[in-house]
């Protein structure tokens, strides 16, 4: 049988996932922590019976259709599918990809992240093969992205990631986070590129600040399984990224000087920036969130105030009632 009789066969078959965006680092988690949004990506794919280059491969719609960058997504689908269908080329040719997403582009929310978990997930179905969270993590270790923020995308919840000493697989572990604890997000017009974002980090630090780095990442993961304000707010603290990214990321120090008196458990760089996290318990996170608000109104160019849940399921096959939750096997 041929690729093509095989497509024909497959034909109508269709995959819509809903993928959470994320925000990673979380202050002294540095590519180690993410924690799942409640700000979605959706990806439907589609088999065509043959191949029909009338039909555009991605239709964009939603937030990333409004920005420059759309084609970033365009250009990280088309190279996910062609590596994992490398031996069925006839599969890509005749696959058609509808992204309607919440998440912008380039604002440290892990909208591209997400993207290529979901096609990651999508190169894994249309194969017939079940997506484990193993699996899944194995191939998103192969490639360019941030680890954590698509093991978040994956399971949900808060997640801590490491690569395999020796190896390039990826093990992550989700972990419940503290519902009184809400997440708001500032997040500013401009965009940072992860490329402009990595080259201002030093190649060398202090050793005392890998320690300082240490001991609070170990600290944060305790706070959150402890439910503990206190701990955390003391673990939300970073001297390996935040303070040399201040000037391609001024927001936080911004926002730090607004809430400076405020009763928030942290404000940290979401990702790589330009946004920024701002963590407050649930007894207080209305008047933050008005604070928030009150300030944004009052700029130029006013950020975006999103008061978003932690998204506790990961990914999702929409439409599939039956299927059940594979991911969770990691």
């Amino acid at each position: 049988m041929t690729s093509t009789e095989a497509i024909s066969e497959r034909q109508r078959k269709k995959l819509t996932l809903r993928i959470p965006g994320s925000t990673s680092n979380l202050g002294p988690g540095f590519d180690t922590f993410a924690l799942a949004l409640g700000i979605y990506c959706r990806l439907t794919f589609r088999l065509l019976e043959k191949e029909d280059p009338s039909i555009p491969f991605i239709t964009f719609k939603g937030q990333i259709s409004t920005g420059s960058r759309a084609t970033d997504a365009d250009a990280l689908i088309d190279r996910v599918l062609r590596k994992f269908w490398k031996d069925d080329p006839e599969l890509v040719k005749c696959t058609r990809i509808t992204i309607d997403s919440e998440i912008p582009l380039g604002a440290g929310l892990g909208s591209s992240d997400a993207i290529v978990i979901g096609a990651l997930w999508a190169a894994y179905a249309f194969r017939d093969l079940v997506p484990t969270a193993d699996a899944l993590l194995a191939e998103a270790a192969t490639l360019e992205g941030h680890g954590e923020s698509m093991a978040a995308s994956l399971l949900g919840q808060f997640v801590v990631c490491a690569r395999a000493a020796g190896g390039t697989r990826l093990v992550a572990r989700s972990h419940p986070w503290p519902p009184q604890w809400k997440t708001l997000l500032v997040v500013p017009r401009s965009r940072v590129r992860t490329v402009d974002a990595r080259a201002v980090l030093p190649a060398k630090v202090p050793f005392e600040d890998a320690v300082a780095n240490v001991q609070r990442a170990a600290l944060l993961v305790s706070a959150v399984t402890g439910s503990h304000d206190l701990a955390l707010k003391e673990a939300l603290n970073d001297r390996l990224h935040e303070p040399y990214r201040d000037e391609i990321a001024p927001l936080l120090s911004q926002i730090r000087g607004l809430l400076l008196d405020e009763p928030i458990l942290g404000a940290v760089l979401s990702g790589a920036g330009p946004s920024v996290l701002v963590i407050a318990h649930e007894r207080s996170s209305k008047r933050i969130l008005a604070r928030l608000n009150e300030w944004a109104s009052q700029q130029p160019e006013p950020p975006a105030i999103l008061d978003l849940a932690v998204d506790t399921e990961g990914i999702k096959e929409l439409g599939q009632p039956g299927r059940p939750p594979a991911h969770r096997a990691g």
